[in-house]
């Protein structure tokens, strides 16, 4: 009887043994796939932010290259559509010369945060 009741305690003890070491195990990758899963949103939140960044970048350099066009004597801000992305700039519109053409494009490129100019302008001769 009492060999009885030893190999009883002896299996609850082993099983209670490897329950232990089976919930260890198993925080552990808990905790760790929960590790992973915040580096993976942290990295999706950062990205995410970047590409906002970027945007609203973008949008200040397109209303920056608008207010230097419009407060320029040679350049027609209105006939002039400017698009920015990730700091290049792509100038669409008509111009009535050439020298309106180099200057917008000059003028985009005095803007921070500008990395390349690009001219769609077509020079419309009004007669």
């Amino acid at each position: 009887m009492k060999t009885l009741i030893w190999v009883l305690m002896l299996s609850v003890a082993l099983a209670f043994s490897v329950s232990c070491r089976t919930t260890k195990n198993t925080g552990e990758a808990i905790k760790e796939g929960t590790t992973e899963a915040a580096q993976e949103t942290g990295q999706a939140v950062g990205h995410a932010a970047k590409k906002v960044g970027e945007k609203v970048e973008d949008g200040s350099i397109t209303a920056a290259i608008k207010m230097k066009f419009a407060n320029d004597e040679l350049v027609s801000a209105s006939n002039i559509d400017v698009d920015t992305t990730d700091g290049l700039v792509t100038l669409n519109g008509t111009v009535s010369s050439q020298e309106e053409a180099d200057r917008a494009v000059q003028l985009a490129q005095t803007v921070d945060g500008v990395k390349n100019v690009r001219s769609n302008l077509i020079i419309e001769n009004k007669q």
